[in-house]
């Protein structure tokens, strides 16, 4: 995982200071930015945007250079208490060794997003050692739907060791939650989008699997796709050494693609033998959960529960 012992930021609180960032694409509208800040300052929130939060290169919320000053300037910032990434997209994974993980791990903070933001997430567990939240980025960041579970997690105090569940298949009910491959297993747990994973094996930034317990979701990729990459797992090594899988979901609009989606999902998973959990709330939709990335975890399929020791 990394030589750094895990560190567990300070949870904020409402009234503090809460930076944005675009890490990766632009919004398709202007707006969106006026709007999350709105939302936030609504809430009770202090908003502190990154310099080149309005910025447009192409595809990318403005050039590599700036969209991780921006980051780095919102982690060395006393007075910021968390970050939110505006949106995923693309162009996280370019940021990564531009980004100062030495004064990220001197001053931790949450930072919060997903999809494309799982580069950022994996990236900073591994060199720094911090623990980051994969979750609603600000775009729908405590929006109906969703700001319970923003909540439970981000701003729950103190801020001392505790046991939490993320999702349970009795408790609050995720009917779509399933038992795929039985067992129980206890490990660090991290994990994200598959296809923004997948660029990290081979480069600095890639986690260490031993052990692991790995969640993944995807949206919009087809079945072979998806094979594809559970493919390029097992080929590089890393499927051989999780010692657990929680699989969230994996969207497709299509009714026969997403069936085949689900024969795939159902036969990788029998085939790495591991316990493993899909159907779990992560990923492309607002009701999906918070999950710190790096902390210890039990996967008890069985029982259909993921806990997190902190």
């Amino acid at each position: 995982m990394s030589a750094l012992p895990i560190l567990f930021p300070p949870r904020f609180a409402v009234g503090d200071v809460i930076g944005l960032a675009a890490p990766a694409s632009p919004p398709d509208d202007p707006k969106l930015v006026d709007e999350v800040i709105a939302r936030f300052e609504s809430l009770g929130f202090v908003v502190r945007p990154g310099q080149s939060l309005r910025e447009r290169t192409g595809y990318l919320a403005g050039r590599d250079d700036q969209r991780a000053a921006d980051l780095n300037a919102l982690f060395a910032d006393p007075e910021v208490k968390a970050i939110f990434a505006l949106r995923g997209g693309y162009g996280s994974c370019r940021l990564l060794s531009l980004l100062d993980y030495a004064t990220i791990r001197a001053n931790p903070k949450p930072l919060i997003g997903y999809s494309d933001i799982t580069a950022l997430h994996l990236a900073i567990l591994k060199m720094s050692g911090l623990v980051t939240f994969h979750g609603s980025n600000a775009s729908s960041a405590f929006m109906p739907g969703n700001e319970k579970t923003c909540r439970s997690m981000l701003l729950a105090s103190p801020d001392e060791p505790h046991s939490t569940v993320l999702f349970s298949r009795d408790g609050v009910a995720w009917p779509s939650v399933q038992t795929t491959v039985s067992g129980r297993t206890t490990g660090r747990l991290f994990g994200g989008n598959m296809t923004c994973l997948l660029r990290l094996i081979g480069t600095p930034y890639e986690p260490d699997f031993k052990g692991a317990i790995l969640f993944l979701e995807d949206t919009g990729e087809k079945a072979y796709r998806i094979d594809g990459m559970f493919t390029h797992l097992r080929l590089a090594g890393v499927l051989a050494q999780i010692g657990g899988l929680v699989l969230g979901q994996f969207d497709h609009s299509e009714v026969e693609e997403q069936r085949r989606i689900a024969e795939c999902l159902q036969r990788e998973a029998e085939r790495i033998g591991v316990p493993c959990l899909s159907g779990a709330p992560i990923g492309h939709f607002a009701e999906q959960i918070m999950v710190p990335q790096g902390v210890e975890a039990t996967l008890d399929v069985e029982e259909g529960v993921l806990k997190i020791t902190v």
